[in-house]
């Protein structure tokens, strides 16, 4: 095992937000050699090394000799960097593989995902190479524990390799009951690699479930703090198809960060083909999702004060009310007697701000000449989120 790093907390402040300067130079660390490495390994157009020598795999699909070394593929990696982790065989066929980083707050976990099984046949002839579902989250995640390892942080940090994803979710589903409440967030990559408009434009799937809403709201906000080239989008009610579902199923705060997902946006037609090669990546998206991915688990890692200390959803709320909502050309604002010197901000669905003010409790009549249409305002009190709320203006 590596001698652990401990990371110290080199900070500086960006528009009300904190930026940890180790998390910018982690990301920086993200590779593209490597991550198409990974995926040229994942999709049979590199072998792996095994005792009896290279191979090749050829399939992902779940108890295939294919999928079996997928996982050995995955645990090589990981030992290799010197990252201890638990092989948790829940069926016949399927092996959940979870690499752990014990934190500061060793009881305290931070969870990033993705699937390594894939649809397909035991037939080479036949060839699913999976490449976008899910070679690339399982690179991303790769990646980003190549990047972590040797490393300490404030809180444990989990990274999970899920298989039978393909089969109703029944490796995730047979693991998150599991960690109940010694987590604090789960964030699941499924398809990360496709834009073939160059639109930049990306999904952060949220439901109201435990702390998910504040979770997706700082992973949303990450993109400007950190000036990643990408454009968020929150989607509510989120897709619940991939693996942050089980821990939905299970009230625990989880959200997925993917490409576009809906046909009518930019979803990739080479899903579940053989035609879901590497030849059909944007390769600057793929690489600038990984290095969002591993940026915004590491933010959070630095900064989990806002999501340890709300224990339900409803104590946001209750830090602030909006009324009329909707409204036409102004909502009153009122501010929990607790905030005081708080920075009150609205993005609209692009992220963009078109409101910013510093306010302290009381009632507030806020002027509002933009759009018709749904914004986000967001309390921060000393950086940290306090409180926040979905508001629309309708004529």
């Amino acid at each position: 095992m590596k001698k652990l790093l401990v990371i110290s907390f080199l900070l500086f402040t960006f528009e009300g937000y904190t930026q940890h300067a180790i998390v910018q130079q982690l990301a920086s660390e993200v590779n593209q050699d490597s991550l198409l490495t990974y995926v040229k390994q994942l999709t049979a157009l590199l072998p792996v090394s095994t005792p009896s020598g290279p191979q090749l795999i050829t399939s992902r699909l779940t108890g295939t000799a294919g999928n079996i070394l997928t996982a050995t593929y995955i645990k090589q990696k990981l030992t290799s960097w010197g990252i201890a982790f638990d092989e948790i065989n829940f069926s016949s066929t399927g092996q959940n593989i979870i690499a752990k980083i014990p934190g500061r707050r060793a009881e305290k976990i931070l969870m990033v995902g993705a699937h390594y099984d894939a649809v397909g046949t035991n037939n080479p002839l036949f060839h699913y190479p999976g490449a976008d579902d899910n070679a690339s989250g399982t690179a991303a995640v790769l990646e980003a524990a190549r990047v972590c390892a040797g490393k300490q942080f404030p809180v444990t940090l989990h990274f999970a390799f899920w298989d039978e994803e393909e089969q109703n979710l029944t490796g995730s589903r047979a693991t998150a009951p599991n960690y109940n409440n010694n987590l604090i967030g789960y964030i699941n990559h499924d398809m990360i690699a496709y834009d073939s408009n160059n639109d930049s434009s990306f999904d952060i799937h949220v439901r109201n479930v435990a702390n998910t809403l504040l979770l997706g709201d700082k992973i949303f906000n990450v993109v400007k703090l950190y000036n990643v080239p990408l454009k968020p989008r929150i989607i509510n009610p989120g897709e619940t198809a991939t693996d942050h579902g089980a821990f939905w199923q299970n009230n625990l705060t989880a959200v997925a960060v993917n490409e576009e997902y809906a046909d009518e946006d930019d979803f990739n037609p080479n899903w579940h083909r053989m035609t879901d090669s590497i030849t059909y990546f944007n390769i600057p998206y793929f690489v600038n999702m990984s290095r969002f991915a591993t940026t915004a688990f590491l933010h959070l890692a630095m900064d989990t004060s806002p999501l340890l200390a709300v224990n339900k959803q409803s104590l946001v709320d209750d830090m602030l009310q909006v009324y009329p909502n909707p409204f036409k050309q102004e909502f009153t604002l009122i501010l929990n007697p607790q905030l005081h010197n708080v920075q009150v901000e609205v993005v609209d669905i692009t992220g963009t701000r078109v409101y910013q003010d510093n306010l302290t409790s009381g009632s507030h009549v806020i002027p509002f000449n933009q759009p018709n249409g749904l914004y986000f305002l967001t309390v921060l009190q000393q950086g940290q989120i306090v409180g926040r709320k979905k508001v629309v203006k309708l004529n």
